[in-house]
């Protein structure tokens, strides 16, 4: 197990990386929220994150996403690690529905409110169809790619929840393809309810992008279960490896 050490580091480097990166994300937002420089400064914090936390990534598949497309962009959902995982190694300018809880952060929330990021009240319907409604718009005008987690929380243990509609009713309105994600390990690098970092190994795996327009709003179950197949598989099939390899 990591000593005390190691945490004190990686505490450090998060609160010192999120303050000064939140500063800068501040003032580039008040000018425009969606400039390239916002995503290079959210790749940079989370690369920073992911080397101080001693996280070794694996990416398969980056060949499946085209130059020049936009996505919705949808994975499991383990750990706080995701974030910094997808932001490091997927290259698509992203945005994210968060819940709002987040925007109560200090400077960290204003952070976020500052790129854009599409605040979400989980226990107000009306208010998720607003957000997502918006968010339809962004990825229209500002040609940005949606993040979306469809289990709507962290899995504990790894085993796959049911999806949220949300997200795929998002790809169906808007016509842009689904992009699968498979994230394997960031539960055993931080595990939900704890804050004790373990380095260790994570794969990403992308799949191969899911086209919506054979769905309509009637159907969208049938596009749900079949994302959720394809990222379902493969945690199945390559959970051992990485579990191996984090566990040596």
């Amino acid at each position: 197990m990591p000593g005390l050490f190691h945490q004190i580091v990686f505490i450090t480097v998060l609160v010192g990386a999120t303050l000064i990166g939140a500063v800068m994300v501040i003032v580039v937002g008040l000018f425009n929220p969606y400039a390239s420089v916002i995503r290079f400064l959210a790749r940079t914090w989370s690369r920073i994150l992911l080397l101080a936390a001693g996280v070794r990534v694996t990416v398969v598949g980056r060949e499946h996403i085209q130059p020049g497309q936009n996505y919705v962009v949808v994975g499991n959902h383990q750990s706080h690690m995701d974030i910094p995982v997808v932001f490091s190694y997927i290259p698509l300018h992203l945005t994210v529905v968060a819940k709002k809880e987040l925007f109560r952060v200090p400077v960290f929330g204003w952070a976020i409110r500052a790129a854009g990021i599409l605040r979400l009240d989980r226990q107000d319907r009306g208010q998720a169809i607003k957000v997502l409604n918006q968010g339809e718009q962004l990825l229209k005008e500002k040609h940005l790619s949606l993040l979306a987690f469809p289990e709507g929380t962290r899995s504990p243990d790894g085993t796959l929840r049911a999806f949220k509609k949300g997200p795929f009713v998002v790809a169906i309105k808007t016509g842009l393809p689904v992009l699968p994600l498979t994230i394997i390990g960031t539960n055993r690098i931080l595990p939900k309810k704890s804050l004790w970092i373990r380095p260790g190994r994570v794969q990403l795996i992308i799949h191969p992008p899911v086209n919506p327009s054979g769905y309509t709003f009637d159907t969208r179950d049938q596009l749900v279960e079949r994302v959720r197949h394809i990222i379902k598989k493969g945690y199945e099939e390559s959970y051992a490896a990485v579990f191996q390899s984090n566990s040596g």
